[in-house]
């Protein structure tokens, strides 16, 4: 009897346990938001695009499923191909804004009290509701393919890309809205948490000097830009060219990046370096203006300074945070790894075939290599020299402050009370000799000066602050003042 009792409160731990397991009505809206709030946002933005451009030229609506499909795996960098033309190179300024978004929704879906399991019910989430709008986008592109000539992309390749895509906005949100318990419970060491601020600086900088580089080339060849621009005929040309031009400028910042540390970039045949140039034909787009018309010029060398000013940089902010040398040069060449990494990750992304033009890409292995390699050197040397400087002064000079600090300071007697208080010493009638050679001071002071009186002599040579009284006065009636005062005190 016992062992059947035993057995059903066994039995009906096990459901009430399996019950539990479940998300919560809000954890479960929670999760609906994270699975499809960005991926419907992308469809809704496409939709709304291909049916303006459609409208806007007069087209029929018969291959706007087909192009929303499209438009779904070009924001994922999915390669395509239409009408027989390859188009791998896609725009990255769409995917970088649904990765801010992706990362974004899920920071805020947990916190640092949010437990394990949620965690992961977060995550799977995030990577469920994108993976089943690319199954439902390569159904529609296959079908559509009947009718437009876009072709269906690989479905390894598509599910690849938007999972990648997805995973690492993720993780990001996930890492940021979860730090500080990463950091207790996992007793993530001191040196990785050091390493993270330097990380986001060092690549904020090499963004900037792109991104600069590129302003400062397309202001040179401003009326090449312009150009290019009236290549679209009409406002609805010219806006779309615009539009193009701005979602491609994350893909120019990267091409410009990999020139200045060293390495070059090719569009089709047309390639550009620090030290020569090659031409080829290039799409009517108006951002690459920014490629060079002529040959390689001297003054290219002044882009160096970017990696340069990422190292230095980059050593100073390892070397504050350390009074170890080599803890902050080990510290230098992680970030490099890292930064280098990442390089050849969005190098890589940033490429592609673009059908009759060619391979637009950067030289991936040399811009790793090059980026790990200028800030692992250059941020060395300044880490080394920041910790020696901030370490040798110090005991020098500790000594003598101690040293004079210990010093007694002499107090500052004022002149008046000096001429009062020191005749006291001496006898009553030298007091008064003193302050009777006092009122000759109105007449003559030079005389004064050379009184023939042993007393004042004395006086003067002994007591050299007495010197103050033989001061010329301002005026007739302050000495005379100063002679009635004086037997007073």
């Amino acid at each position: 009897m016992s062992d059947l009792l035993n057995r059903d409160s066994r039995r009906a731990a096990a459901r009430s346990t399996r019950v539990g397991t479940g998300p919560t009505p809000d954890q479960s809206r929670t999760l609906a938001a994270v699975a499809f709030k960005t991926s419907g946002l992308v469809v809704v933005i496409a939709t709304t695009l291909v049916l303006i451009t459609l409208v806007s030229v007069n087209s029929d609506l018969t291959g706007t499923l087909g192009a929303i499909a499209g438009s779904w795996f070009a924001v994922h960098l999915v390669p395509l191909s239409i009408g027989g033309t390859s188009m791998g190179v896609a725009p990255m300024l769409p995917t970088l804004v649904v990765a801010w978004s992706v990362a974004r929704t899920v920071h805020h879906a947990v916190d640092e009290t949010s437990d394990r399991r949620m965690v992961r019910w977060v995550f799977a989430a995030s990577m469920a509701g994108p993976l089943a709008v690319t199954a439902i986008a390569l159904a529609v592109a296959k079908d559509a393919s009947t009718v437009i000539g876009l072709s269906s992309p690989n479905a390894l390749v598509a599910f690849s890309w938007v999972a990648g895509v997805h995973a690492a906005a993720s993780g990001t949100g996930l890492v940021l809205a979860r730090w500080d318990t990463l950091v207790i419970d996992r007793h993530l060491p001191d040196w990785v948490r050091a390493l993270v601020a330097p990380l986001v600086r060092g690549v904020a900088v090499l963004i900037a000097g792109g991104a600069a580089i590129v302003l400062l080339a397309l202001l040179a060849s401003w009326d090449t830009a312009g150009s290019l621009l009236d290549n679209g005929r009409t406002l609805i040309g010219m806006l779309g060219l615009t539009v193009l031009s701005v979602l491609y400028l994350p893909n120019i910042v990267l091409g410009a990046l990999a020139v200045a540390t060293g390495s070059s970039a090719s569009f089709g045949d047309a390639s550009v370096s620090l030290f020569s140039t090659t031409g080829g034909p290039l799409p009517p787009l108006p951002i690459l203006a920014v490629l060079p018309e002529g040959s390689a010029q001297t003054i290219w060398i002044v882009m160096l300074v970017v990696p340069l000013a990422a190292g230095l940089l980059l050593g100073r902010d390892c070397a504050i945070r350390s009074v170890d040398v080599q803890v902050a040069v080990s510290s230098v060449w992680a970030v490099a790894a890292a930064i280098g990494a990442l390089a050849a990750v969005f190098g890589y992304a940033a490429g592609g075939n673009l059908g009759t033009f060619g391979t637009v890409e950067v030289t991936v292995w040399s811009f790793a290599l090059l980026t790990f390699a200028w800030l692992g050197v250059v941020g060395s040397a300044s880490a080394a020299l920041v910790v020696w400087r901030r370490a040798d002064p110090e005991p020098d000079h500790e000594p003598d402050d101690r040293s004079s600090a210990e010093q007694p300071v002499p107090a500052t007697v004022p002149p008046a009370e000096l001429a009062i208080e020191a005749p006291a010493s001496e006898p009553d009638e030298a007091v008064a000799d003193t302050v009777v050679e006092a009122e000759v001071v109105d007449e003559n002071p030079v005389a004064t000066v050379e009184a023939d009186d042993p007393i004042a002599s004395d006086a003067e040579s002994e007591e050299p602050l007495e010197a103050e009284i033989v001061v010329p006065p301002p005026a007739q009636d302050d000495a005379s003042s100063t002679a009635e005062d004086g037997p007073a005190r």
